[in-house]
């Protein structure tokens, strides 16, 4: 019945039921719409190079030529952790018969593997090296022979890029919208969430509740189940939204991560709540890590040009490992298991401070 009474309590309030309902709605279509021009420069590209030839290396020299500040690494076939890690933005595949199919004036296909670490930078990889090769189709640089001529025919094509994922999607829409599923959520819990206690305390309802010798724990457990229970629902309900906007997700895949996180960001802010000295430090708490979150989710900012400090603080947040294992299997079905054991450790971790943090507020006098 306590529960109950929370929870209509918190649906009550005009902002909270606007926070619900187009929080999620504005942040998803904001990132399809604002960001299919999102524009790159600074690149970091791995070359596995299986030709070798004066040629091919003529090829990398002009791809890097592309992107002023760019870095090339050449690597060999075990390059898959270094791609994994962030190392490389994307790596390039040059085949064997490179050199021998330019020749013959055949259509030559450069694999192009992207990372999963700042996603939106293989995307304006892929986008730019197709335009412009597409655009150096026909051209002197990709005709070995005929390199005295200005142009040559149709019959000299410019070699093509072709992603080595399954899933790899070049519309900036596809690529920020699974992260913003939970981005959305992240949201939510921390605008509704970090004014609970805080609100009660203002109010005096908690030394009405302690007058009332009401149990802490009880308490805690219902503000508590309030957040999750509307982490969940809204959660489901932007992956519904979302798979009409083409976001294919299994439920199997989402579902666990979106409840782990829920389950986090709902005990963050009850941590935070029960920390502050009023609403005001609050709402500036929850702003400040609601930017934090979302500037190191990866989602929209490179978090692999950070300094690596802050690189390695930015893929230890939890927003940042919900992030990374939606796309890593989106682009390769990688298993989230790893991400699921480091999300439940981090969960239960802060699920137990915020029992012990706001049992504390019943101990105040």
């Amino acid at each position: 019945m306590q529960l109950y009474l929370e929870l209509k309590r918190v649906l009550n309030k005009p902002i909270n039921i606007v926070l619900i309902i187009l929080l999620p709605l504005i942040i998803t279509i904001a990132s399809i719409i604002f960001f299919n021009g999102f524009g790159i420069t600074d690149v970091k590209l791995g070359v596995y190079n299986q030709d070798n030839s004066p040629l091919s290396q003529f090829t990398i020299k002009l791809v890097m030529s592309f992107f002023k500040g760019g870095t090339l690494t050449y690597v060999d076939k075990n390059f898959t952790e270094q791609l994994e890690k962030g190392e490389f933005n994307a790596v390039l595949i040059i085949p064997p018969n490179f050199t021998d199919a330019l020749y013959k004036g055949q259509k030559v296909h450069i694999d192009f593997i992207p990372s999963p670490v700042d996603l939106q930078l293989s995307v304006g990889i892929f986008n730019v090296l197709n335009s412009i090769f597409n655009d150096l189709s026909g051209s002197p640089f990709f005709d070995p022979k005929v390199l005295k001529y200005l142009f040559v025919g149709e019959g000299s094509p410019a070699p093509d890029f072709v992603p080595k994922t399954k899933n790899f999607s070049t519309k900036f829409g596809d690529l920020f919208s699974p992260a913003i599923l939970f981005l959305s959520v992240v949201f939510l819990l921390l605008s509704v969430g970090i004014l609970s206690i805080v609100n009660d305390r203002e109010l005096g309802l908690i030394s009405i509740f302690k007058v009332n010798n009401e149990k802490w724990y009880k308490y805690i457990t219902i503000k508590f189940l309030v957040l999750f229970i509307l982490g969940l629902i809204v959660s489901l309900v932007v992956y519904i939204g979302g798979y009409f906007f083409g976001i294919k997700i299994p439920l199997s895949v989402f579902l666990p991560l979106a409840t782990l996180g829920v389950i986090f960001h709902s005990s963050l802010a009850l941590i935070l709540s029960s920390l502050s000295p009023n609403k005001t430090a609050a709402n500036i708490l929850s702003i400040s890590f609601a930017m934090f979150f979302f500037f190191t989710s990866g989602s929209i900012t490179p978090v692999s040009t950070l300094p690596k400090f802050m690189f390695k603080l930015a893929s230890y947040t939890p927003v940042y490992k919900l992030t990374y294992a939606i796309r890593n299997y989106q682009l390769n079905g990688s298993p989230i298991m790893e991400e699921l054991k480091y999300l439940m450790l981090l969960s239960t971790v802060f699920f137990i401070l915020m029992i012990l943090i706001s049992k504390k507020e019943f101990a105040k006098k």
